[in-house]
């Protein structure tokens, strides 16, 4: 089940192991997400802003549909 839209910035993304982690704005737990989650964009930088959903996975959490801001 996926939820609204959130924000937050990107705290690290390895484009070869093809994952990274987001530090979502307002101080929730950080939330990791995989390159086929991208949107728009094949590549992040640390740092930047990006939107993105939520979809709960059987190990948590992880951001889908992760697009720059």
């Amino acid at each position: 089940m996926r939820t609204h839209l959130r924000a937050g910035r990107v705290l690290s993304f390895d484009a070869v192991r093809g994952s990274g982690l987001i530090a979502p704005y307002g101080g929730d737990e950080d939330v990791r997400f995989q390159a086929q989650s991208l949107k728009f964009v094949d590549h992040l930088t640390q740092g930047q802003t990006v939107i993105y959903a939520i979809e709960q996975v059987d190990a948590g959490v992880r951001a889908v549909e992760v697009r720059p801001a």
